[in-house]
């Protein structure tokens, strides 16, 4: 059976841009997702390509290169049944108070960027999909903690895993998202003191810093000696290039949905139920 092919434009990051599309497929397996940016570092049959650049087109960059692409290979996309966009937003589309995201100016902002696509392809009823990441993919990772963080570590850590799963989500949960963003507001996170906090720097930073913290919590000695011992030597740490990858190709959609129901849920569900018949191209 030929499955409608989806053309996809993925933020080009290390996390993203080499299994976002086998995350696709976790949402809805009856499509055949097609990246067209960036170029996926995943060769035939599975292999890494040996020579790989990351190319970290996002917001209007990432849209300009769409509109581009669209132009000069309009005929392209005569085979496609839709488009998917994927992108962090950071601190994009926050109210003016800098408490949480302008929902209906990312709504605007969608309705425009459809509209121009469909002009430029002249094709009034093409679907595109916008599975933004709000602020980061990271908050998709902290919603999914169990097949995420939490499972990050295991062939390190043993039986020390779910000490440390424990202790460091509590830590996350007090230190990176405080009091303002509890797990049901992932999606808002960003201002901490009228300060924009990066989701993801905060995390890489985020295990020193509990490492050196005396919380209650933590109340296995033996097992934060340990656990220190290996943070010292980088062997617990997280990075988009390598942990961050990882976690993705575990991360479960709906495990996201649950938890990032102002934004993610509604588009998860949109890509989760659709259904096309392949596109027939007249070329």
């Amino acid at each position: 059976m030929v499955k409608p092919q989806i053309a996809c434009y993925i933020t080009g990051g290390w996390t993203e841009c080499g299994y976002m599309t086998h995350f696709l497929e976790k949402i809805n397996s009856r499509l055949d997702y097609r990246q067209r940016f960036p170029q996926k570092n995943i060769g035939k049959k599975g292999k890494s390509r040996t020579h790989f650049k990351v190319d970290g087109k996002t917001g209007s960059a990432l849209i300009k290169w769409i509109y581009d692409d669209i132009r000069n290979h309009k005929e392209d996309f005569q085979k496609y049944s839709g488009i998917l966009i994927e992108d962090d937003l950071d601190d994009q589309f926050f109210l003016q108070s800098k408490t949480g995201r302008d929902y209906s100016r990312i709504e605007a902002r969608k309705e425009e960027i459809t509209k121009e696509i469909r002009t430029l392809l002249q094709n009034e009823k093409m679907p595109v999909f916008f599975l933004f990441a709000l602020p980061e993919i990271e908050s998709w990772f902290i919603a999914d903690w169990e097949h995420t963080f939490g499972s990050e570590y295991k062939s390190i850590l043993f039986e020390i895993n779910s000490y440390f799963s424990m202790t460091f989500r509590k830590y996350i949960a007090k230190q990176v998202l405080t009091d303002d963003y509890p797990f049901t507001e992932l999606e808002n996170f960003g201002y901490i003191h009228s300060n924009y906090q990066k989701l993801s720097e905060r995390l890489i930073s985020a295990y020193r810093e509990y490492s050196c913290a005396d919380e209650a919590y933590k109340n296995n000695q033996v097992y934060n000696v340990k656990i220190n011992e290996l943070i010292k030597n980088n062997r617990l740490m997280y990075s988009k290039k390598a942990e961050g990858i990882n976690m993705l190709q575990r991360l479960n959609p709906e495990k996201a949905a649950a938890v990032c129901t102002q934004y993610f849920a509604k588009n998860y569900m949109l890509l989760k139920n659709f259904q096309a018949e392949p596109a027939v191209s007249t070329a």
